[in-house]
């Protein structure tokens, strides 16, 4: 019985022992089709953090030697942070026109802040140039849209800025209350267009 009981203990471990390398050998076999499906797939729209990162590693990796190259780096560099400014600035002066309309305060404020909100917005669009590039289209069409929209969004700002500056009475219209809102709902979806370049499209997902 003892020897039956040996015998019978090796013929398991020599199994566990063969079953073993097939199973790696399958996972591994496994992993390397999936790795191969992934490398295949074509990428998607809003698959921009890989993009970014590609980007960003891309501009690492060249870094310039010169000065005006250096120049042109940091201007792009700036975009995300002058961004902030047209943001703030014009859906603020909306907001604070329609209170100031319909309380008949004066809008002598809001109107130098629509101001300000022109010229923040066409310096932003600016240095977005700079940071992407100079270029029609981008491989990424959510960066494509991003990019014109922003361009468009700058155009009209600086336009209803220099509205505000040449014609003072134009801030207390109907007109520029309207264009104001629309330009707000248009920045909203270039600020989500944003956001999904660096986060994917995903980013809101609740």
């Amino acid at each position: 019985m003892v020897l039956i009981r040996i015998i019978l203990a090796a013929v398991m471990a020599a199994a566990i022992g063969l079953a073993a390398p097939a199973g790696a050998h399958e996972n591994h076999q496994r992993e390397q089709a999936e790795q191969a499906a992934k490398a295949q797939r074509p990428p998607s729209p809003g698959m921009a953090p890989a993009i970014m990162q590609e980007h960003m590693e891309q501009m690492e990796n060249q870094r310039p030697t010169t000065v005006s190259g250096r120049l042109y780096r940091f201007l792009g560099a700036m975009h995300p942070f002058a961004v902030h400014f047209p943001i703030a600035l014009i859906p603020a002066s909306w907001l604070a026109l329609v209170l100031a309309r319909r309380r008949g305060h004066a809008v002598d404020v809001i109107r130098a802040v629509i101001i300000l909100a022109g010229i923040a917005a066409v310096g932003a669009a600016l240095l977005g140039w700079f940071n992407a590039g100079f270029a029609l289209a981008d491989r990424d069409p959510i960066q494509t849209w991003h990019r014109w929209i922003g361009t468009a969004l700058a155009v009209i700002v600086g336009a209803i800025g220099i509205w505000a500056w040449r014609h003072t009475n134009s801030v207390n219209s109907r007109a520029m209350t309207w264009a104001l809102g629309a330009t707000t709902l248009l920045l909203l979806a270039q600020g989500w267009l944003g956001a999904s370049i660096t986060h994917g499209m995903d980013h809101m997902m609740f």
